[in-house]
């Protein structure tokens, strides 16, 4: 397949996905409505209960039997009966129920946002679509060529100051000696030594610069100036006790991506002043040093930031057959398989048997599976099967830790204490894996071996 086709299919599909996702949210807050409505009139709200129950069910098929109940007094024209409102009363303090009436606010929220991204796919917007094939599931070689062809395409028309930021690198040699005339009043060793500096890392610093470059490329003024604002916000964040970035209405991985743009912005401007001072006859070798320590500094911190963003890339491409689970003291696990149904425990053994092929996300390509926490040693992911969902760790041997198996809309409220309260555990469960300690793989075989048995289908020892 052509990069362009590649590319065209890639957005008509992220297109289609959020359109997926816009309908999702969309019918929770139709849901949230019908569920809210007054109750002064029981039998009109009983009405229009019934009349929507099909959808209600799509999203809350954990009320069936309420519904069915509240249907056959309906048809009876029995509504005054007592098992009608006690039916009643059980949809309504529903945990699933009670969060998306909560969340209302929030599920619109979350609508103008996807309204807004489509939006910006429809209008072929540069800013969205790149950022999208960045974190598209395909391969680095057609991640390089899309980029380079919007690259080429936003740059036939951008101001002639926008072409030259960067400059190509032949001629390199060239380039730094005829910045310097006969005539300065710098001391000439101590210069010549800043230059030979400079000639060891300009390389290295444009190729950072192209390499990131996508995130500034076609932007326009008032996302550089958002990317710096939030910048400081972060750093003024990182001063107090914690980080809280969800006060500030980003996620982690935007976090990386507005550093790293603050750093190009930076370095593009050191870089092209040092340049510039170098080139000044009349210029002091303080302001010369000072603007090449500033460009060194901005570097090294988008060297270290790339190397996080990289190692993760690769942790997000792991595979892995070896999976274990966290258990306490007494070797129980940190979920109740008692508490599951039959469906949500073959939900359990489904996120098994997608960690041993390798399927690490619910969403292939997308990066909001990582789990947002205040605990840093280790990440932690999230993977779902309808409405179950495990949080686990990946190790650097590609083996999985799981922490836990619970509801999608409590797994997170779940995942958190664990990773607090229980870091010593995990260190320690950890170090097991990793050192293959004998009496730990017996445990975890053992335990295997019942959570196997626990979440097989009745029937299936017949197969």
């Amino acid at each position: 397949m052509e990069t362009k086709e590649k590319y065209e299919q890639l957005i008509e599909e992220q297109s289609q996905e959020l359109k997926r996702e816009l309908d999702d949210y969309r019918a929770m807050i139709k849901s949230a409505d019908i569920l809210s409505m007054p109750k002064d009139d029981i039998k009109k709200y009983i009405s229009n209960l019934l009349e929507h129950q099909k959808a209600l069910l799509l999203l809350f098929p954990q009320l069936t039997s309420n519904l069915q109940i509240i249907n056959f007094f309906w048809e009876n024209n029995a509504l005054e009966l007592e098992q009608v409102t006690i039916a009643l009363n059980n949809i309504l303090t529903d945990e699933r129920v009670k969060d998306c009436l909560a969340n209302k606010e929030k599920y619109q929220l979350q609508v103008k946002r996807i309204e807004s991204e489509i939006k910006e796919l429809d209008e072929k917007s540069l800013t969205a679509k790149a950022s999208f094939i960045l974190k598209a599931n395909i391969t680095d070689e057609e991640k390089i060529s899309i980029l380079k062809g919007l690259a080429y395409e936003s740059c036939k028309n951008a101001p002639t100051k926008e072409e030259t930021i960067i400059k190509e690198p032949e001629k390199e040699s060239e380039e730094i000696e005829t910045l310097f005339s006969e005539e300065t009043n710098v001391n000439e060793e101590e210069l010549k030594k800043l230059k030979e500096e400079y000639l060891k890392i300009k390389n290295s610093i444009e190729n950072i610069i192209n390499k990131y470059y996508y995130l500034i490329i076609g932007k326009d003024e008032k996302y550089i100036n958002y990317a710096k604002e939030m910048s400081r916000a972060i750093k003024a964040q990182e001063r107090q006790e914690g980080l809280n970035l969800s006060t500030l209405g980003i996620d982690e991985f935007q976090y990386k991506d507005i550093s790293m743009t603050v750093l190009l912005l930076d370095m593009l401007e050191t870089k092209q002043e040092l340049e510039l001072q170098l080139d000044n006859p009349n210029t002091t070798l303080e302001d010369i040093s000072d603007y090449f320590n500033m460009l060194k500094e901005d570097y090294n911190k988008a060297i270290a930031l790339d190397s996080i963003l990289t190692e993760e890339k690769i942790e997000e491409e792991k595979t892995t057959n070896e999976i274990y689970f966290l258990l306490d003291e007494s070797n129980s696990p940190f979920f109740d398989m008692d508490n599951f149904s039959k469906d949500d425990k073959k939900r359990c053994q489904a996120l098994i048997e997608k960690f041993e092929k390798g399927v690490h996300d619910h969403k292939k390509g997308k990066k909001h599976t990582k789990f947002k926490s205040n605990y840093k040693k280790n990440n932690i992911y999230i993977n779902r099967s309808s409405n179950m969902c495990v949080s686990y760790i990946r190790t650097k041997d590609n083996k999985v830790l799981i922490l836990t198996f619970a509801d999608f809309k409590e797994v997170f409220d779940n995942t958190e204490p664990i990773a607090l309260n229980f870091d010593y555990l995990i260190d320690e469960t950890l170090a097991n894996i990793k050192n293959n300690n004998v009496a730990f793989l017996e445990t975890q075989k053992e335990f295997t071996e019942y959570f196997k048995e626990q979440t097989k289908a009745k029937g299936d020892e017949h197969k």
